[in-house]
């Protein structure tokens, strides 16, 4: 059948709600391919590499719906679906007054005690939202990608003259006076505060601490690019000040994929006046030392562990790492949700003497080029070849289920390892698809793998997604690095 479509003129919804409108949309009974987005040029050159053929020129203000279906005599029902959905309306309290909000001025009049402002709109836009939030006195959270280096710099020099927080842009992740904005978990409330150039990565950690019986004070996220050379760590240098002064904060945990050397030293310098303990974690460190009041760590997994010892007084408790040398044809093939775990579980893999392929290679791992039959494969499902028209696999898992399923076809894959991130923002049913595929298995010698991140306190129920993963005979660890290992110990 071919693509049908349909444009709503100058309507406009935020990315995460029309990245959920897409994923319930894929799971529509007879649709087999689909889009809900904002008819950018971007967006429209992503819905044609998905395979949905547009002859549409952009139109940035307009929304756009895009399906191939299995009958086209379902598109005025799909239509209707999607329009519930776009038109929702939200109950509210009949005894208060209540009108619609169409700017940020608009919204800060509103709520006059409003001092964060959290921004998911094309990047497109988010660059003049992100000015109208510092305008306004607040702090700003972006969660949307796609916005230049330049500036980047350019925002986070703005609310440094305004002494405003500003996270991101790409910032998937914050805990906020105990609020989780966008991917993130129910956690314990605490003393440790978590700055985090790493989505995934400060969610790893922030719900080891909890699960340990420890708590977070805040998490800021910086957005990915924070502790380049350009951005300088405008951002972290900025959340160091105010968990400095934080009295409800003890320990300071810093958290970022392997940033430029010159700005780590920077931050370590910081971070050295602080009287207060830290933990130091860049991914790809492979040593555990102290230098003054900073303790630099290993693995997500012992950040926590670490942070969580400091601030509980306890005597700080490492343990060796285990060293694994693989030499074999039995293949590894890493599917993953979280950016941060693959960068994680290249490190361990290359420590290990593997040669491997990754489509967000870390140095020393070769790049991707489409052809990994007869390599070890560390695949971020998150990255924007995988999501291009499509939701992030962590509110839709149905591209990573489609490449674990296409790995299980390699008879030369001895182990498929994988992660589930529970939280707000990620899918409600993470793996009802995926233990049907894995049910499918017929090979006695093809293992799984699997690290749930999040806690007891998360809304789809971690208890229940552990046993029912086990129940397939999936192996479950408790951290990323654990999975790693477990995965290299199978080869």
């Amino acid at each position: 059948m071919g693509v049908m479509y349909k444009s709503y003129k100058n309507l406009y919804k935020d990315s995460v709600s029309l990245m959920q409108i897409s994923a319930a949309l894929l799971n529509y009974e007879g649709v087999l391919n689909a889009t809900v987005a904002m008819q950018t040029e971007a967006n429209l050159q992503r819905a044609q590499a998905s395979g949905l053929n547009l002859d549409l020129k952009e139109s940035p203000n307009d929304l756009l719906i895009a399906c191939e279906l299995a009958d086209d005599s379902n598109f005025d029902e799909i239509i209707a679906f999607v329009d519930d959905k776009l038109f929702a309306k939200v109950t509210t309290d009949n005894t208060k007054k209540s009108r619609h909000i169409g700017s940020i001025a608009q919204a800060k009049e509103e709520l006059d005690d409003a001092n964060l402002a959290l921004i998911s709109v094309a990047g497109r836009y988010a660059i003049a939202e992100a000015l109208k939030a510092l305008g306004q006195n607040l702090n700003v959270m972006i969660f949307s990608d796609n916005v230049s280096e330049d500036d980047e710099l350019m925002l986070k020099q703005e609310a440094k003259k305004r002494d405003l927080l500003l996270m991101g842009p790409d910032c998937g992740t914050a805990i906020i006076n105990g609020k989780p904005l966008a991917f993130a978990n129910r956690v314990n409330l605490g003393s440790i505060g978590v700055i985090g150039a790493s989505g995934t990565g400060t969610q790893e950690v922030t719900c080891a601490i909890s699960n340990l019986g420890a708590g977070i004070s805040q998490a800021i996220g910086t957005g990915g690019r924070d502790l380049h050379e350009k951005i300088g760590a405008i951002t972290t240098l900025y959340a160091i000040d105010l968990l400095e002064q934080d009295e409800k904060t003890k320990t300071i945990v810093v958290i970022s994929k392997p940033p430029a050397k010159s700005i780590a030293a920077k931050v370590i310098e910081r971070l050295k006046q602080v009287k207060k303990d830290v933990v130091v974690h860049f991914v790809g460190n492979n040593d555990f030392y102290q230098e003054n009041n900073i303790y630099f760590t290993r693995s997500l997994l012992e950040t926590a562990k670490v942070a969580c010892d400091l601030n509980q007084g306890r005597k700080i408790s490492v343990q060796d790492k285990e060293q694994i040398n693989v030499s074999t044809d039995r293949l590894l093939k890493a599917i993953y949700c979280g950016g941060t775990f693959c960068a994680e579980a290249q490190n361990l893999a290359l420590k290990a003497n593997l040669k491997i392929v990754s489509n967000v290679p870390i140095d020393n791992a070769c790049k991707y080029d489409g052809n990994d039959h007869d390599m070890h494969a560390f695949f971020d499902m998150g990255d924007d070849e995988f999501t291009n028209g499509r939701p992030h696999p962590m509110i839709d898992p149905f591209e990573r289920n489609a490449m674990i399923k296409k790995q299980m076809e390699n008879e030369k894959t001895a182990v498929i390892l994988f992660d589930v991130v529970l939280g707000y923002g990620a899918s409600l049913n993470p793996i009802d698809d995926l233990v049907e595929i894995i049910k499918s298995n017929t090979r006695s010698d093809l293992n799984f793998v699997c690290n749930v991140c999040g806690t007891d306190l998360d809304i789809q129920n971690r208890e229940d997604i552990i046993n029912r993963l086990s129940q397939v005979n999936v192996k479950v660890a408790t951290s990323n690095e654990q999975a790693v290992m477990t995965a290299l110990s199978l080869l």
